[in-house]
């Protein structure tokens, strides 16, 4: 984007400057150019950064406040960066979609989830939200596609794997649902969590993702404790924030 022609602009002009004196040949100028191209970019897309995180640190501030319409048209006004560096856009369209994902409004989500999919690292929420929408309309062979590049590019994300193999279970799938949870055992062995889903999956049990607390509910693939009862309140409890891969965390 704008930032990288700049760059090169810079890297240009670098190595002009070395050649056209005759400081040093075609083929030796071309380092010094290099190594100013790579210098503008990292510099260009550090100050892009800081601007964006100013954004987003503007619309946690609104979510913190329980004013999710005003965080999404603070992310919204972010859009006019996104033409100076790559990344921007798709991480926008990520926080936008979860936001109205999480509160219900699916079809606004949806477009907005899609498009956080361009980024080049997965951002595992915005993803797997969006597979969940595609579980909810039965379109079974693009949610397994959806899942499955967003575990390519998150192989840590234990959560991801879960949601996945519950949607798996719950469509009658429960052979997929095992395979599903033995490759997110095998990328994080340790996690008691997983271990004790498979083996509910192994047993031909119902999937329980209570253990991931709030991070689960988020998804209104089930209804959440507190809307149980009569009289139930808000929906989640406590603050929460931003995360980095395009969601919330506690």
């Amino acid at each position: 984007m704008i930032n990288l022609l700049l760059a090169l602009l810079a890297g240009l002009i670098g190595f002009l400057a070395f050649y056209l004196p005759h400081i040093a040949p075609a083929w030796g100028s071309i380092l010094p150019g290099i190594v100013i191209l790579a210098a503008a970019y990292f510099l260009l897309a550090r100050r892009t950064g800081k601007q964006f995180e100013v954004i987003r640190t503007a619309a946690e501030k609104e979510m913190m406040a329980r004013k999710p319409e005003r965080a999404v048209a603070v992310l919204q006004d972010g859009f006019k960066m996104a033409r100076w560096q790559f990344g921007i856009a798709s991480g926008l369209h990520a926080n936008i979609g979860v936001l109205l994902y999480v509160q219900k409004k699916f079809d606004e989500a949806e477009p907005h989830l899609r498009k956080s999919g361009a980024a080049v690292i997965k951002l595992w929420l915005a993803q797997a939200m969006l597979g969940a929408i595609l579980f909810r309309k039965k379109q079974f062979a693009e949610m397994e596609k959806v899942f499955d590049a967003a575990m390519r590019g998150n192989k840590n994300e234990t959560l991801l794997y879960a949601v996945y193999a519950w949607c798996e279970n719950q469509r009658g799938e429960k052979k997929k649902a095992i395979e599903v949870l033995q490759k997110g055992l095998a990328e994080n062995a340790s996690d008691e969590k997983l271990k004790t889903l498979l083996g509910r999956a192994q047993n031909d049990k119902r999937l329980k993702l209570d253990g991931w607390g709030e991070q689960w509910w988020q998804f209104w693939l089930e209804t959440p404790p507190m809307m149980m009862g009569p009289g139930s309140g808000a929906v989640f409890s406590g603050r929460q924030r931003f995360g980095r891969g395009g969601g919330f965390r506690r």
